[in-house]
């Protein structure tokens, strides 16, 4: 397996969120820098979801304002 390069990144935690990231990788043998990666990426992938579900609703919205200025150019005498 080739490993993906990786970049020093420096962040602020909570202590609680610092004791809970202990104990998981104590308790589940996974590298504390692992699972924040593995954080960051479910972060992300959820966001990037959360994006493309706006971006298609404001596209529907501005398709709907569209035809409805048609519809009303249609029904006016």
């Amino acid at each position: 397996m080739i490993a993906t390069p990786t970049i020093q990144y420096s962040t602020k935690l909570t202590p609680e969120q610092v004791e809970a990231l202990r104990r998981i990788s104590q308790e589940t043998h996974i590298p504390q820098a692992v699972l924040v990666r593995q954080g960051v990426s479910m972060v992300i992938e959820e966001l990037n979801k959360k994006a493309v579900s706006l971006n298609f609703l404001n596209l529907v919205k501005k398709r709907v304002k569209e035809d409805e200025e048609v519809l009303k150019k249609i029904a006016s005498p």
